[in-house]
């Protein structure tokens, strides 16, 4: 016997075209929505991670910067010496890491313009419209002239020290006499064996080192384009030595590619296997376009106190009365942030650094008063 109910299970089952139109309408709103949704949030996160580490590299390029900036010229000394001995015999293009300024600048150079106003080292290397900066200080070893005696001996070059050190023969040395009146920079030549725990340096003309030292006179005030000034003099006990470090610092390209650009340092070195200088190029944050500096100068009055600021290549510029510096930089987000190309001023009035394209920036800047002046 038929199920009388039956047939009215059959008529209720499945659903109607206009039921299923009107279903399929609501998901794609739906679904439109949570890819609405979707889309917006990961374009938010985009952003945001841009954001912050856009600034988080912007902190570490100010703060290395300025820490690196603040001591120029360091010597062991808080002021300035009456007199600088320069010893080291410095070959054509070796002026940028050896020369006796603790800091000095190269202006920015456009695309119509060649790059001989930069370092040799790495003027190839450094991208158009950003400043470059040299700082030359001396790293603190804790070493002094001993007590005595012996006592320091110019006639034979013979530096007897409070303690041992490792230092090798090549490595540039700066020493800085005890009433800080007068600094020597110098070629380390000796001595040659057993340097792993010597107690004593030698500063002999030549120094079997290249470069090396012209003489072996640490006083006066002289370089090695002009001996004139020289003095045989002695360092009293106390006078500290340390290490010569220079570091150039310039915009490039990263390593990772993609035309990002990046924060770079050449720093001079020692390599002790092959006994030389070395100059080593290390890239230090992303993100940074463009670079720009000007120069506090003291003129007038010597109270350590800018009475302008002018840039690297102005006529009036003096690097030995430096004493501030302003740094300004442009941050560029390393990934593009936008949808849609948008457009961006130029960087401190300089021609063809504007543009348009889908990356975020935004500009930084601080100045920086010199320690060591």
């Amino acid at each position: 016997m038929q199920n009388p109910g039956f047939g009215k299970i059959l008529k209720s089952a499945g659903f109607t075209l206009l039921e299923l139109l009107i279903a399929m309408a609501m998901g794609v709103v739906v679904m439109s929505g949570v890819v609405s949704v979707l889309v917006v949030s990961k374009s938010n996160y985009i952003t945001e991670r841009e954001l912050a580490t856009l600034q988080e590299n912007a902190r570490f390029a100010l703060k290395y910067m300025t820490e690196e900036i603040q001591m120029a010229g360091y010597n062991g000394c808080n002021s300035n010496p009456l007199n600088v001995a320069n010893s080291i015999d410095i070959d054509a293009g070796e002026e940028w890491y050896l020369s006796g300024v603790g800091l000095e600048g190269y202006e920015e150079f456009s695309n119509e313009t060649d790059r001989a106003g930069f370092p040799d080292t790495y003027e190839d290397a450094a991208s158009y419209y950003s400043d470059s900066i040299v700082i030359r200080r001396g790293e603190q070893s804790g070493l002094r002239i001993a007590p005595g005696p012996p006592y320091h001996n110019p006639n034979s070059a013979n530096i007897p020290l409070n303690g041992a050190h490792d230092i090798k023969p090549g490595t540039i040395m700066v020493i800085s006499s005890a009433d800080c009146q007068q600094v020597g920079m110098f070629v380390m030549s000796g001595p040659t064996n057993n340097s792993n725990n010597a107690t004593n340096m030698v500063h002999n003309t030549g120094g079997g080192a290249d470069p090396g030292n012209c003489t072996k006179s640490l006083g006066g005030n002289f370089d090695c384009s002009d001996t004139s000034g020289a003095a045989n003099s002695t360092y009293a006990p106390g006078s500290s030595l340390m290490r010569m470090t220079s570091k150039g610092f310039y915009i490039g390209t990263s390593a990772v590619g993609n035309d990002i650009p990046a924060l770079f340092q050449v720093a001079l070195g020692f390599d002790d296997d092959d006994d030389e200088i070395t100059l080593t190029a290390q890239e230090l944050v992303q993100g940074i376009e463009h670079m720009q500096f000007s120069y506090g100068v003291d003129l007038v009055g010597d109270d350590g106190l800018a009475d302008q600021y002018i840039d690297a290549d102005d006529a009036a510029m003096d690097w030995d009365a430096v004493v501030s510096v302003r740094l300004n930089m442009r941050m560029r987000s390393v990934y593009p942030v936008y949808n849609v190309d948008t457009p961006y001023d130029e960087f401190m009035g300089i021609d063809d650094t504007d543009g348009s394209d889908r990356f975020m920036r935004q500009l930084v800047g601080t100045t920086i008063q010199i320690r060591n002046r």
